[in-house]
């Protein structure tokens, strides 16, 4: 992934947090015969006790990409935040001097993984429980939040007989939040008022967070050899 240094975020706590916030990720592997396959599955992060990342989750049997996945050390699975494009009429610097132009502002993050096939009744229900509670968490405090459980074990066990397990192992990473870091301050603010006058307050918290760690960053004293 291309990622200029301000746009770089090497701390694995941005990572996770796209993980946890976003888990629809894409994963790509390729055959064989070279072709590349790419889905789009929810993922949970899992630590187990040896502090080793996994990414696990359930897909269909009947998934073609299944053969890529049973025993592959080259998989890449991304993690994408909500985006948006970015009109030059949110930075005060376009009354001034017009030298403005549009962009668009995301963060992504890259993980390159070992995956296996894990066809096991009791991975794939943990999995299905560990991933509903966790998007069942994002509730309103007072919301009702639904439980595997909840639904008749028959039923679920005809569902379950239809997916299998996935586990990807982290291997590496790279993380990228392309949110203004580097411009004007008078136009990161503009940029987080405009996002926000629109209805995009996702995004402009993402701007605030990421150019508060921008900032933080620079403060810090440097190492000196």
């Amino acid at each position: 992934m291309y990622i200029p240094k301000k746009y770089q975020e090497e701390e694995w706590d941005q990572v996770e947090y796209l993980i946890k916030k976003y888990p629809l990720a894409t994963i790509i592997t390729t055959t064989d015969d070279n072709e590349i396959i790419a889905n789009h599955i929810p993922l949970y992060l899992k630590v187990d006790a040896f502090g080793e990342r996994k990414l696990i989750a359930h897909i269909a049997k009947a998934n073609h990409q299944i053969p890529s996945l049973t025993s592959n050390g080259n998989v890449l699975v991304i993690f994408q935040s909500t985006n948006s494009y970015i009109t030059p009429n949110y930075y005060p610097t376009k009354g001034e001097t017009h030298k403005v132009v549009p962009t668009w502002d995301f963060a992504s993050a890259h993980i390159h993984g070992s995956s296996k096939i894990i066809d096991d009744f009791q991975f794939v229900r943990d999995q299905l429980n560990a991933l509903t509670n966790q998007e069942e968490g994002k509730k309103d405090q007072n919301a009702t939040k639904w439980q595997v459980n909840e639904a008749p074990e028959n039923y679920l066990n005809i569902m379950q007989k239809a997916i299998t397990g996935l586990e990807i192992k982290i291997d590496s990473f790279q993380c990228k939040y392309k949110f203004e870091q580097g411009a004007k301050k008078p136009d990161v603010s503009g940029v987080i008022k405009g996002l926000a006058n629109d209805g995009k307050q996702e995004m402009s918290d993402l701007t605030i967070d990421a150019n508060q760690r921008a900032d933080e960053r620079k403060a810090k004293p440097q190492k000196v050899d």
